[in-house]
This record gives C-alpha cells, sequence and structure tokens, in this order.
C-alpha cells in the first residue's frame, strides 16, 4: 500500500489501517469510497481502525459512505477482519461497545470498541491471528 494513494486512511501499518475521518471536508465521500475500494481490491486482508467515530460529518457524504459499506458488506467480510472504535470516554466506550456487538451480529463481521489507539492495535493484531 501506498501512503500517496490515501488521505483519509493511514495505511503506513498495513495491515492496520487507522481512519482519518477528520480531514475530511463536505464532499469528501467520493475520495473515502475510492480508498476504500482500493483496500476492498487489494488482495491482503486488514483491520480498520475509526479514532474519531464522533466527527462531524456532512449528511451527503455519511450517507454516500453508509450506502458504500452496506452495498459491499459481503466484500468488507472477505477483505476486512474488523473494524475497531477508539472511544477514551467510559460512559461513551460503553455504548459503542453495546453499539459494536449488534453491528457484529448485524453484519457478520467483528465490531469492537476499546478505550485506547494501543488497545485498538493490539485488538487488531489478534483479528488478524489465523483461526485455529
Amino acid at each position: 500500500m501506498n501512503q500517496a494513494d490515501f488521505r483519509y486512511h493511514d495505511v503506513t501499518g498495513f495491515p492496520l489501517v487507522v481512519a482519518r475521518h477528520r480531514a475530511g471536508e463536505p464532499g469528501f465521500a467520493a475520495r473515502w469510497i475510492a480508498e476504500m475500494e482500493r483496500l476492498a481490491g487489494n488482495a491482503a486482508q486488514f483491520v480498520m481502525i475509526v479514532p474519531d467515530l464522533d466527527v462531524e460529518i456532512a449528511h451527503d457524504d455519511r450517507k454516500a459512505m453508509v450506502q458504500w459499506q452496506t452495498g459491499n458488506m459481503a466484500r468488507l467480510r472477505e477483505c476486512c477482519k474488523g473494524f475497531i472504535a477508539v472511544k477514551p470516554d467510559p460512559s461513551g466506550l460503553a455504548r459503542t461497545q453495546a453499539q459494536a456487538e449488534k453491528m457484529t451480529r448485524a453484519f457478520g463481521l467483528p465490531f469492537c470498541a476499546v478505550a485506547t489507539l494501543a488497545q485498538a492495535r493490539e485488538k487488531a493484531r489478534q483479528l488478524l491471528e489465523p483461526a485455529g
């Protein structure tokens, strides 16, 4: 993965991918989708870490991103070993963990929430370990 091809995802630690939604200005969804297509089209599996889950995203961008994720969930299950949200606030963490459990059941893809980026990286490594 070449970081120069990505603005909204940090792939320098690939297969750990860190979302960078804070950099998104209104209208960024098209570029975000292109980056997700690049990730989903790669043969190597990855884990997505989202440290900025609560960042404000324009309605049309959020809608396009959710539509892409929903429409590509089967592809994501093949290439993405999980999504990990980072929520330092204890009450926010508990809420996000409850939501993550529901999303895991609904989409058949691990969704997790942890308090720190270090915990997210450790969880990502666990998700990337071969089953067995």
